[in-house]
């Protein structure tokens, strides 16, 4: 069985995010979006509401609870294969 790093219990990627958008680090993602998807970038903004997104520089727009892992930090949920 493979394990993987992943959120804690008292973690999100909300605040993962929140801290790369401050520190300016590029963020390599996975995303659950009808199939696993890789995308990469910068943090352009997050647009807080009851379902925030995550907006990259280059344009691309996600929910954040799409979000699978970021930057090898996975979401429990797909924590072992």
């Amino acid at each position: 069985m493979d394990c993987r790093l992943t959120l804690g219990k008292n973690d999100s990627f909300l605040h993962l995010l929140q801290q790369a958008q401050a520190s300016g680090e590029k963020l390599y993602l996975l995303l659950d979006k009808n199939g696993i998807t890789r995308a990469e970038g910068f943090v352009k903004a997050i647009q807080p509401g009851p379902l925030p997104v995550l907006e990259l520089d280059n344009g691309l727009t996600t929910p954040i609870n799409k979000i699978i892992a970021i930057n090898g930090i996975f979401s429990p949920e797909y924590g072992e294969c």
